[in-house]
């Protein structure tokens, strides 16, 4: 079955060399790793299959947390659900009998009474209890994050196991907000408690490559040199090929050919095509462009509107442009009438925002080739 959601198990196609690498060095060392590729791409898919996979080894405890997932950028919000998740993942070692997350609605006597019974440490209760239930108005966020991030260490000690970190678009923690944005210093505190840690491996991912030179790829990055760097790519085409022709009755080789064409091998937008049209008995190149137009004119504008709509009105205008086929500073400029001095200022901010990328010096071209469809056809 086709799935707009991350994939794992049998529904998890390709990668298979970057999961055997992954698999063997969580196994067996202490060696974690460093994901970054454009959104929808599949890096989520990858960490709920490690997840997955993981949940088989008795010795070894798998963390998913994704960054990206928060009801809101507050940093208390962060502690909590941080811990929540990482509790979850010990359940059984700590025969935990509720939901973690319900303890979080739990009435302060009644959280005490639950964690009375978990098999750990009294200092590990005080300091989870302590970690679900601050006041935020008269919080040490220092001494919180440190507790919060030393959990998983702590966990592994008691349990003797290995926990394993799956950070889900990590750099956005530096977005996280306790009265005003924490910044890359927050970073290098996670960093500073990290390399401490004997017990726990860290994993990250991230889409927006100037977020994850911060973080992990410069010289001068808090986690420089602490992970194996690995670029996820699209699927290639044999495989966006296999996941077709598994779940569609009949698919012919021009409209595979079609599918690739428009997405790019970008696994989300395979699945999204696939999904409009497994109804479907025969598909067909007709079939395809059909679900092509579908996507781009009503699904599209639930993908992208609103992003476009929240950027400023010259980021916008410059993305038009680009779509155009001005790819240059100076011709983007001539076309919106605006100095190239501040065209250069948006095409930064662009990518930042992981909108566009600088495939060489003064060109650039927008990450995704779906988006880059839909201004054409919906904008232009």
């Amino acid at each position: 079955m086709f799935s707009l959601r991350p994939v794992k198990g049998e529904s998890f196609i390709n990668r298979e060399k970057l999961m055997e690498d992954i698999m063997y060095d969580l196994k067996n060392s202490f060696t974690g790793y460093a994901l970054y590729g454009r959104r929808r791409i599949g890096k989520t898919s990858i960490f709920k299959e490690v997840q997955r996979r993981l949940e088989e080894e008795e010795d070894i405890v798998a963390v998913y947390f994704s960054v990206w997932d928060l009801m809101n950028d507050k940093l208390s919000n962060f502690i909590r659900d941080f811990t929540v998740a990482v509790l979850d993942a010990y359940k059984h070692h700590l025969t935990l009998k509720y939901k973690a997350r319900n303890l979080l609605k739990a009435s302060f006597s009644l959280l005490k009474e639950i964690l009375r019974e978990l098999n750990i440490s009294i200092k590990i209760k005080d300091e989870v209890e302590f970690l679900l239930s601050f006041d935020e108005s008269k919080a040490n966020y220092d001494k919180l994050v440190e507790d919060c991030w030393n959990l998983p260490e702590e966990l592994a000690k008691e349990t003797n196991t290995k926990c394993v970190l799956l950070i889900d678009e990590f750099p956005a923690l530096m977005n996280l907000k306790a009265g005003k944005k924490v910044g890359e210093s927050f970073i290098k505190k996670i960093r500073t408690i990290h390399e401490d840690q004997e017990h726990v491996v860290l994993c990250i991912s991230g889409s927006i490559r100037h977020t994850m030179k911060i973080v992990t790829i410069n010289s001068a990055s808090a986690f420089y040199g602490q992970f194996i760097v690995k670029e996820v790519g699209p699927l290639e085409k044999k495989y966006a090929s296999e996941l077709l022709i598994k779940n569609l009755s009949y698919i012919s080789e021009d409209a595979i050919d079609e599918v690739y064409d428009f997405s790019r091998g970008i696994p989300f937008y395979v699945q999204f095509l696939g999904k409009i049209m497994e109804k479907r008995e025969r598909i067909t190149l007709a079939a395809v462009k059909e679900a092509e137009d579908e996507f781009i004119e009503e699904e599209g504008d639930i993908v992208f509107k609103d992003n476009f709509d929240n950027l400023g009105s010259k980021e916008r205008e410059v993305l038009v442009a680009i779509a155009k086929g001005l790819q240059t500073p100076s011709k983007i400029a001539k076309e919106i009438k605006t100095v190239p001095n501040a065209i250069s200022v948006y095409l930064g901010y662009l990518e930042e925002k992981g909108y566009i990328a600088k495939k060489e010096k003064g060109f650039y071209v927008i990450e995704d080739p779906v988006f880059e469809n839909w201004l054409k056809r919906k904008v232009l």
